[in-house]
């Protein structure tokens, strides 16, 4: 028996003679790709029973189950009784076994109509590569040991055939080998693309010293990374022998799930070209759901795009997921500015100009291959914490992530795991609501000396303060002493005895991330701090996950404690606050904002010490930041100021803004610039007559035509279908002219668009990019529903109205505030 040792990267099973075979794909410690080959999991389930007492008889009955089906036999292999805890109470549970994945379902319909004594069947829908993972303890991307035997099978790679498989160490892979590559298509339709008429006439490979463009349209190039072919199908040909010649852990693309993979298929099939790129020699084919998917066996297939949108997003400022706007945001590189609508005609009548989309194409490859190396550190930290592969972490929202945690996590506490709930259960707990974060909102105006404090992690500490969790709810035995959360309703307490397992899952989250960010400050590590944001991310999202219809430990109870807690804990430092001297300005959700009148930013420090001295648990208010002046503006409608909007100038003269549409969609670049700039004028300078003959000189280039169309664009994002819009807005105009152009557009379509100079109402006049000659925007439009909207609220604080804007008049400092 020969001992090897590799790091899990892909995964997948195959049943061959009636029996499950998992297939492990990864690298050798010595640089090696591999399948190693486990025949010995089996797929179960787990019954729960009315009466624990009723176990061995159900036991025997069971194994008698035989149902024929699509000329298949399911039945039960085998049975157990096992000591199990559900939600926190231990239970007497039947563990059933089946040859195959695919009989769980079968058998289980059968025993969940035994409905006389079977209180629940669970765990049947875990899929069973998951369910692998799980149960052997086994984590991707790190050091795996097997013990077996080399065998010969049809495969890419050697193959090993494993008697024993275990985690070695938590060491993980140190340079995964990463490829990425993007396509260029024929487009006579501009942003029109007609799969099965329009080729793809480039495509790109990015990787570590390797670069290539490969086109089947020849021109004079001294560029030695531009390899020509004879046609479209010798170049889908040139896509998987490069592919299978570079050898990737990891092939990476930007919305290669939802475009460059979905056209590459297709014209593959147009030609009979057999896209076995899996190392079993597997065809690669979509797995259609909401979006499309593509799995590759044996190599991770990383979709960018995917993992930006469901994960990075909320920590992005760019108001687009394109990747132009996130490169720029995250490597600081941008696009090559070429007219890409043009390509179909330059590779038509001037095929001497393509060079320049050769650069354009290989460039969009680079940049994914930097942007992959760029959130990897992220991805792997999520797949070590939740213990499931690369594609898999790739393609989870939140609450998948959290719910995947959860199920790694119980194993250690010997928890069933409830089911996902049914059509008519989501349809129920979307029926139920409750109150939200407290939130004090500020007066409109400038303020000096602001002292900002935050709960550090709020919702996660309150929950294992408070032993919130569905095992702990109204528990018995705390019943006639309950403490009850402050709920309006006072209906919810938790065990004060025993410590449930959400609980102290989250303290696990927490307590990791304080140890890593003490050695954070030892040494600077990019897997530390990608470590850290994750930790950070699982435990700040448990409250939400809790209140969400469709997850599995689903509780709406807890969900209400939480946020009442939250809302009793900052009332209380508030009202602390007043009684020390401090001015509340603005509080929400887990800050407060305080302004020091005369206090030194050590008091602020001692009253944050003073506060923690009296919370419970891993509570903690932290004294955040100093700043030396702020300004707050008035909502849309109200005597207060406008939620998390606001802008603060920090003590080294840079600006923090928050909720001002310099960071949010819908409004057009000038726009945002111009609010920016008058922040800066009125918070550094201090000069509000400057900031007014700044805005004038801005209205004055529109109505000149000195600003440039590319300055006046708004992009505005599709929220529903088109068909359920009841009034027209003009994004939802130019969307539906869109559509009938044949483009696919619907909720998440990013819609750009300029309004024009003439007559009608607004969507009438609101065009397309290319249809707008430079100069022919509505200055007027631009000037009262973009530039004046932007900046309004800031003068009004100011003493200012719009009409001061437009119009000359003498302008004042800002006597006294400063």
């Amino acid at each position: 028996m020969e001992t090897i040792q590799f790091y899990p990267l892909d995964i997948t099973y195959k049943v061959i003679g009636n029996k499950p075979h998992i297939y492990l794909f990864g690298r050798t410690t010595n640089n090696q790709q591999i399948c190693v080959i486990d025949e010995n999991f089996k797929p179960y389930f787990y019954v729960l029973l009315k009466k624990d007492d009723d176990a061995e008889l159900f036991k025997e009955k069971i194994q008698k189950i035989k149902v024929e089906e699509k000329d298949e036999t399911a039945e039960v292999t085998g049975a157990e009784i096992v000591d199990k805890n559900y939600f926190g109470k231990p239970r007497k549970a039947v563990k059933v076994y089946a040859n195959i994945p695919p009989h769980i379902p079968i058998i289980r319909r059968v025993i969940k109509e035994w409905t006389t004594i079977v209180e629940s069947t669970n765990e049947y829908d875990i899929p069973f590569i998951r369910r692998y993972f799980l149960d052997k303890g086994i984590t991707p991307l790190t050091l795996v040991e097997a013990k077996g035997e080399f065998i010969d099978m049809r495969s890419k790679v050697p193959c090993f055939k494993a008697e024993e498989i275990t985690q070695f160490s938590t060491d993980s892979i140190k340079k995964p080998r990463i490829l990425a590559f993007d396509i260029e298509t024929y487009n006579p339709l501009g942003k029109r693309l007609l799969v099965e008429d329009h080729p793809i006439v480039m495509l790109a490979f990015y990787g570590e010293n390797y670069k290539k463009v490969i086109t089947w349209k020849r021109f004079k190039t001294d560029e030695d990374y531009i390899e020509f072919v004879d046609g479209e199908l010798e170049l889908i040909t040139k896509f998987k022998e490069t592919i299978e010649h570079y050898k990737p852990d990891i092939l990476t693309g930007y919305f290669s799930d939802g475009f460059d993979f979905p056209y590459i298929i297709a014209r593959a099939k147009k030609y009979n070209i057999k896209l076995d790129l899996g190392l079993d020699y597997s065809v690669l084919k979509p797995k259609r759901g909401k979006t499309s998917i593509i799995q590759i066996t044996g190599i991770a297939h990383l979709d960018v795009f995917k993992f930006v949108s469901k994960v990075l997003g909320r920590a992005l400022e760019t108001d687009s997921y394109t990747l132009a706007a996130v490169s720029e945001e995250l490597l600081d590189e941008t696009k090559d500015d070429v007219d890409v609508d043009s390509l179909a005609e330059i590779w038509d009548k001037n095929p001497q100009e393509l060079e320049k989309y050769c650069r354009y194409n290989l460039k969009d490859a680079m940049l994914t291959y930097n942007l992959c190396t760029r959130i990897l550190p992220n991805v792997e930290e999520l797949v070590k914490i939740i213990g499931l592969s690369i594609f898999d972490v790739n393609r989870m929202g939140f609450a998948q992530l959290v719910e995947w945690y959860i199920m790694k996590q119980v194993q250690d506490f010997n928890e069933i795991a409830p089911n996902k709930p049914n059509f008519y259960e989501i349809k129920d707990r979307q029926q139920h609501t409750y109150k939200g974060a407290f939130v004090y909102k500020p007066e409109p105006g400038l303020y000096k000396d602001i002292a900002v404090f935050d709960f550090r992690s709020l919702y996660p500490t309150i929950i294992t303060s408070h032993n919130i969790g569905l095992s702990t709810l109204n528990c018995r035995c705390c019943r006639d002493d309950a403490q009850y959360a402050p709920t309006d309703d006072r209906k919810y307490w938790f065990c004060k005895k025993t410590r449930g397992f959400i609980p102290q899952i989250v303290e696990g989250l927490i307590t990791r991330r304080m140890r890593i960010k003490e050695m954070m400050k030892e040494k600077s590590d990019i897997m530390l701090e990608a470590r850290s944001e994750s930790l950070k991310l699982l435990a700040n999202s448990f409250y939400g996950y809790l209140g969400f219809f469709g997850a599995r430990w689903y509780s709406i109870e807890c969900a209400r404690s939480v946020t009442a807690y939250g809302r009793y804990y900052i009332s209380r430092v508030l009202n602390e606050a007043s009684s020390q001297g401090f001015s509340v300005v603005y509080s929400d959700t887990d800050s407060i904002f305080l302004t020091l009148e005369g206090k030194s930013q050590e008091d602020a420090k001692l009253f944050a010490e003073k506060i923690n001295e009296d919370l419970p648990g891993l509570m903690e208010l932290e004294y955040e930041d100093f700043y030396p002046s702020g300004i707050f503006v008035s909502a849309k409608e109200g005597p207060y100021g406008a939620k998390k909007k606001y802008a603060l100038l920090k003590q080294d003269n840079s600006l923090k803004i928050t909720g001002f549409e310099t960071i949010r969609r819908n409004w057009s670049p000038i726009a945002k610039e111009v609010q920016e700039n008058v922040l800066n004028i009125v918070l550094k300078e201090r000069d509000i007559k400057k900031a007014v003959a700044y805005v004038r000189e801005v209205i004055q280039s529109l109505r000149s035509k000195e600003i440039k169309n590319k300055e006046v664009i708004i992009h505005t994002q599709l929220q529903k279908e088109l068909g359920s819009y009841a009034a027209i807005a003009p994004h939802v105009a130019v969307a539906r002219r869109l559509k009938a152009q044949g483009h696919d557009v619907g909720p998440g379509s990013m819609i750009k668009f300029i309004v024009t100079v003439g007559k009608g109402i607004i969507r009438d006049r609101a065009r397309l990019i290319e249809e707008v000659e430079e100069g022919d925007y509505d200055a007027d439009y631009y000037i009262n529903h973009q530039i004046v909207p932007a900046v309004d609220r800031i003068f009004n604080v100011l003493g200012h109205s719009k009409d001061d804007l437009i119009e000359s008049k003498d302008q004042s400092k800002l006597d006294g505030f400063f």
